[in-house]
This record gives structure tokens, C-alpha cells and sequence, in this order.
């Protein structure tokens, strides 16, 4: 896995939230993703930059799952502004979701390796998620780091 420090960008997003249990995840932010596509349409350019945030909750997984946005908020979502981060620590995870603890494992020993502490929740984004069998799926996992 290849590993960069780069800043993140402000972003605002068309959103959906939710807090699961950690097991619960993955089933969780498919269909999140997929009410919001049912609300958004293809309304410009809409669908193209799928991002998700996770953070430890209370209850277990705090989740904000949306689409890069610049329109009017509307019935169906909400308007979620993740703010920009000095630097993250990023790798791109190849393939199927099903072992992408793997791929944040390697992530969180880089962290350790250079020196940083996490600092915000992390987020996914996924840069190609268009096949059912998620083979050739992209997604670049970034996690907000600052020296303790």
C-alpha cells in the first residue's frame, strides 16, 4: 500500500447519518448511499464524488455518507460541511471492501511509523465504486493526523 501526507479540502456534502454498531457498518452505507442517490437523481454531476466520514460514537460507528455538493439543500438529505484538514495520512485500497481493514491497518502503522497521532474522524473516498463485484473498486482512505 502506498502511503502520502497531503492536506484535504473543505467539502461540503448531500448527506445521510447514522450511528450503528461497529458490526454493522458495511451493511449500513450501501443503502444510505443508495436512498441519497434516489434523492439526488442526476442532477449535474451530482453522484461523482462519493466520500463517507466514520467516527467512534457513543453507540458504536458514527457515519456521515455523502456526495460532493454545491446546490440547494432539499427534502431527503442534509447539508454536512466536513471542514479541511492540515494533513492526512492517505492510501488507496484496491478491490473488494470485504479487506479493507487490512488496507486501514496499514494505514494506522504508517501513522505510528511517522510520528503522528489521528486527529478527527477518518474518511473514505471512493474514487471508482461502480461494479456489483467491487473487483475493481478504488478508494482512498484518509485519516487527519497532527503530531502529539
Amino acid at each position: 500500500v502506498e502511503i502520502i501526507e497531503k492536506p484535504l479540502p473543505a467539502v461540503r456534502l448531500a448527506a445521510q447519518t447514522a450511528s450503528v454498531p461497529e458490526h454493522e457498518v458495511g451493511s449500513t452505507v450501501g443503502p444510505l448511499f443508495e436512498s441519497l442517490e434516489n434523492v439526488l437523481g442526476d442532477e449535474c454531476g451530482a453522484l461523482s464524488t462519493p466520500i463517507a466520514q466514520y467516527s467512534l460514537g457513543e453507540d458504536g460507528m458514527d457515519i456521515t455518507v455523502g456526495y460532493a455538493y454545491g446546490g440547494e439543500r432539499r427534502d431527503g438529505f442534509e447539508l454536512v460541511d466536513l471542514p479541511a484538514v492540515e494533513l492526512a495520512i492517505c492510501g488507496v485500497h484496491l478491490g473488494a471492501m470485504d479487506r479493507i481493514r487490512e488496507t486501514w491497518s496499514a494505514v494506522h502503522a504508517e501513522i505510528i511509523a511517522r510520528g503522528y497521532v489521528p486527529s478527527g474522524p477518518c474518511r473514505e473516498l471512493y474514487v471508482r465504486a461502480v461494479s456489483e463485484d467491487q473487483s475493481d473498486w478504488v478508494t482512498e482512505l484518509q485519516q487527519p493526523v497532527e503530531r502529539p
